[in-house]
This record gives C-alpha cells, structure tokens and sequence, in this order.
C-alpha cells in the first residue's frame, strides 16, 4: 500500500519518539482502538483529533470530541480547525504530533563534529592527569618542610571528590534533561579548566606580579581573565546538557559572567574604604631573571619614606 505520509509523535525536547505511517486519508487520532493512531495519553479523548490533505503540501486538523481541544506550536489559546504546514507541531493533552508529507525535504546533512575526542577515555586520563599534575606543581612551589606529605596526598585528598562531585552533578542533569550522562566529555572540560584556572591563579598571575613589581594582575586584570575560563567552561558543559541553541547559551553565559562582574565592582567599590588600609605587595618571589622592572635603591626608598612621613606629620 502506498504511503502518502508521516506522523510524528515527539518527546518534551521536540525530537521524535515514534513515526507511524499514513496509507488513507482521513485519519482518526485518539485513545479509541478504533482510531487509526492509538495514544496512550488520558488527556486524549477517545476520539479526538481527524487530520485530512488540504492541499500544496499542508494538512487539515479539527478536533472532533474532546474538552480538551488542541493547541499550534505552543500558542495560548485552543483552537477546533486548522490547516497547518510539515513544520507545526500540534498539541493534544500531553503529546506533540506533526504530519509530515512523504516528499517533505529534510534538511542538508550535517558535518560531524570535530569534538568526539573529549568523549574518550585518554582523553580524560589526560585531563585528570593535568589537573593533578597543576595541582601538585602549585605545591612544590610552596614547599613546606613541616607539611611534606602534602606534596602528594593534597591533590589527591583534595581534587580527586571535588571533580567527581562537580562532574557527577552536571553528569545528573544531563541524565534527566537529555537521556546521556557525557561523564567522560564533562570529566574533560572540568579537568582541563580547573587546571588553567589554577595555573592561572596560582602561577601565572604572581610571577607577572613580581616581573612588574606591581599587584596589576593579581588585584585588577584577574577579575576580568577568570570569568574568560569560567565562561567556556560552563558553556560547554550546558552544550552537553541542554538541547537550547548554541547561540542562546552563549547569550546566557555572556550575560550570567557579565552579571557576576558587575556584583564584583560593584562589591570592591562598596568595600574600598576597608581595603585603604591593606598593604599591596607581591605575594610571589621568582628569580632576580624574571624581574622586568628595576627596584629602588635603599637611598630612593629612604627618601620616600621620609617625604611620607613629613605629609603624615602635616
């Protein structure tokens, strides 16, 4: 028997559940098993729906008992009649249908993403083996005599139940928002930029700092650096998550990130009084190689000091 059509059933995130062939017109939608498309939907009167051709490719939908009525691509308001084209999804009780012609042209196919390699397993032995490494190297830096066992057993007592925790909870929502979990592509992203944000904050920010011989980097210019590694990780981790556009969730991420600095300045202005008496100085020493600018002598800074003093005495 020929087929002149498709209907659809689609989940809550618009992908389809189930396609059922058309080989007559009309057909009867609802929980009757005289109907032509049975659902299993108590808000679906026996005889609910009747969907008919209407011409250049569009179908005719019109209730036909049901206290329910239906609604077209999610607009307020019931409707009884509509002629609706492939691409509008009716609904009626709690399933979403859409006909779709048998010469309906899909869409062009699409280039398989160049990403697969954070969904596999060296790649996560590489981030994780990152992180830890990141994190032991922060400790060597700061090597205490008196709390050596340190060196070894904090990356691995501190980092290894935070990571799952963070990467179980986004591996849960993706569970129940999507159907897969991603643990291995999420275990990835968190790893890979915990890591760089610690490098970042622990390393990159105070050698600069000294370089410079000043506190540009780790007072100023980190406000606006970290949220640049935040950002994309929480973008990524809501692509593996969220069936929303890539473009809406960078909107999203842009204004959540320019939210939290602006609460930041915010915050630093109100808190400015409290601060003028906290001393700025480098917290990181590094080689005398390292230095780009050169420090005062004893005299320059005796000199300065007592032209300070005379302003406090005044």
């Amino acid at each position: 028997m020929e087929r002149l059509a498709w209907i659809e059933i689609l989940d809550r995130h618009g992908d389809v559940a189930a396609r059922h062939p058309v080989h007559a017109w009309p057909v009867r939608v609802g929980r009757a098993y005289s109907s032509d498309l049975v659902l299993d939907d108590p808000y679906v009167a026996a005889s609910h729906l009747e969907i008919n051709q209407a011409g250049d490719g569009n179908h005719q939908v019109k209730i036909l008992d049901s206290i329910n009525g239906m609604t077209i691509d999610a607009r307020r308001g019931k409707q009884t009649d509509a002629t609706i084209s492939g691409n509008n999804v009716v609904r009626i009780g709690q399933t979403q249908l859409r006909i779709r012609p048998f010469d309906y042209v899909v869409p062009s196919e699409r280039l398989l993403p160049g990403n697969a390699w954070v969904r596999r397993w060296p790649a996560m032995i590489t981030g994780v083996l990152a992180l830890l490494l990141t994190h032991l190297l922060m400790q060597w830096l700061s090597y205490d005599r008196d709390e050596s066992y340190r060196i070894l057993f904090s990356p691995l007592l501190g980092d290894i139940p935070l990571l799952l925790l963070w990467v179980g909870f986004w591996a849960l929502i993706g569970r129940v928002l999507s159907g897969r979990a991603n643990f291995i592509a999420h275990t990835v992203i968190a790893s890979m930029g915990i890591a760089l944000f610690m490098m970042l904050n622990n390393l990159l920010y105070g050698y600069v700092d000294f370089a410079l011989d000043s506190s540009l980097m780790s007072n100023l210019l980190s406000g606006f650096i970290e949220p640049l590694i935040i950002g994309p990780v929480l973008y990524y981790h809501l692509c593996l998550v969220s069936r929303v556009s890539r473009r809406r969730l960078g909107i999203m991420v842009a204004m959540l990130l320019a939210t939290l600095i602006g609460i930041g300045l915010i915050t630093d202005e109100l808190t400015s009084d409290s601060a003028l008496t906290a001393m700025e100085y480098s917290r990181t020493i590094g080689p005398p190689s390292l230095l780009m600018m050169q420090g005062k002598t004893t005299e320059e800074f005796i000199a300065g000091a007592n032209g300070l003093k005379s302003k406090v005495d005044e």
